[in-house]
């Protein structure tokens, strides 16, 4: 079987080892650069931007694939949709993957489709921004309509602070579109799920906490999510209806949302129709659910049967930390050979080296590394005493 996996970094190992454990599979992969990944059995690897679409269908045309995957990233998911569709191959759909991958799109299906979302406008200048946040109402949230990773996304309080706001969401936005859009005061929460045979499953539900209220950025993230009861199942089987509206039929969700304070409405802030990043669907899911959700993506774009809609989902308790440093030059770093050796540790990587300089954390992309851990009952003490081990010698200003 000849498979194209699109994106093979460090996120998607999980994924690329499955693939190479398939009987006679020939692999051939896109990736974004040439340092990035580490099997050397790949039959062809074709180097290039993930949102050069042209050159990715002309690499497929020379594959002729038989099975099509990527996961937890925006721009392979939809070049993954486009090789599906042209290749009529199990997948998702194009208009399904711009739905995922674009806020504005995703906006106006969910509200035609009765989801409750934050008030919004789509602005093409910062006057439009102006006028957008005066409507709505202060404070507002400004986000790129089709970036990732946070990556431009910002607060803005008044309207001094909302020119710096709309321009650097400007300059993160792939179709230069901003996204004003009411800041509903509550908590974030994500819920993971996936479609099978077509119908959506919620299977796990975890609680955010971020960097600052201004910098929206998740510095942990806990399963399950400490919330009432009632709360929580009605956010699991929200989930399931957002991703009916958005029309949604194969594959992996990641969903976020906010938790209304007072009132527990839940408002969609976006979900995408792929997996988590930073191992979320391939190892935090399965460690939580007890649903091992890549099982199900390899199977189904295999072509095999639809895997099977599983009957009790579990909820242990699973911790993604995000490590938070102090800036400075990093002189060595102590503790990570305990890290090693502790089977409460699922993975971590730390995102910087010796020799590197920290730098304060602004998006998704310059945190400085994680650990996922579980524990039968107290996780996030788990993780502190983790985060706790590590010690960072900084070499002197």
């Amino acid at each position: 079987m000849r498979i194209l996996i699109i994106n093979i970094g460090w996120e998607q190992e999980p994924l690329i080892d499955s693939c190479f454990q398939i009987s006679g599979a020939e692999v051939y992969a896109v990736h974004y650069n040439s340092l990035g990944y580490r099997h050397d059995e790949y039959k062809k690897v074709l180097v290039t931007d993930l949102l050069d679409l042209q050159k990715i269908l002309d690499f497929a045309a020379e594959v002729q694939p038989e099975m099509v995957v990527s996961d937890q990233c925006d721009y392979s998911h939809v070049a993954q949709a486009m090789v599906a569709e042209k290749y009529n191959l199990p997948g998702p759909r194009i208009n399904t993957a711009q739905i995922s991958a674009n806020k504005w799109l995703q906006r106006e299906k969910a509200k035609a489709g009765g989801v409750l979302i934050p008030d919004f406008r789509m602005t093409l200048s910062s006057e439009e921004g102006k006028t957008a946040a005066r409507e709505i109402g202060y404070p507002v949230i400004l986000k790129p309509a089709d970036n990732r990773g946070s990556f431009g996304v910002g607060v803005a309080n008044s309207e001094a602070e909302l020119a710096d706001a709309w321009f650097q969401a400007f300059a993160n936005s792939h179709s230069r579109m901003v996204m004003v859009e009411q800041l509903i005061k509550g908590y974030e929460i994500t819920v993971d799920g996936y479609i099978f045979d077509g119908v959506p499953r919620s299977l796990s539900l975890a609680r955010k906490t971020h960097v600052s209220n201004t910098t929206r950025v998740a510095v942990d993230i806990k399963y399950p999510g400490d919330m009432p009861e009632d709360v929580y199942n009605a956010a699991m089987r929200n989930n399931e209806k957002v991703a009916s509206a958005l029309g949604y039929s194969f594959g992996m969700i990641h969903s976020e949302y906010i938790i209304e304070d007072g009132s527990n409405d839940i408002y969609l802030v976006e979900s995408a129709n792929r997996g988590g990043g930073v191992y979320t669907s391939e190892i935090i899911v399965p460690a939580v659910s007890g649903v091992d959700v890549l099982k199900a993506l390899v199977n189904d774009a295999s072509g095999n049967a639809p895997y099977a809609m599983p009957g009790q989902v579990k909820a242990n308790q699973v911790i993604l930390k995000f490590f938070k440093f102090d800036p400075g030059h990093v002189l060595d770093i102590l503790g990570l050979d305990q890290l090693d050796q502790d089977p409460q540790v699922l993975k971590y990587r730390l995102l910087i080296q010796k020799g590197h300089r920290i730098s304060p954390i602004s998006n998704d992309g310059n945190r400085h590394g994680f650990i996922i851990a579980t524990h039968e009952s107290d996780v996030r003490k788990k993780a502190e005493q983790i985060f706790n081990q590590i010690t960072i010698q900084y070499a002197e200003s």
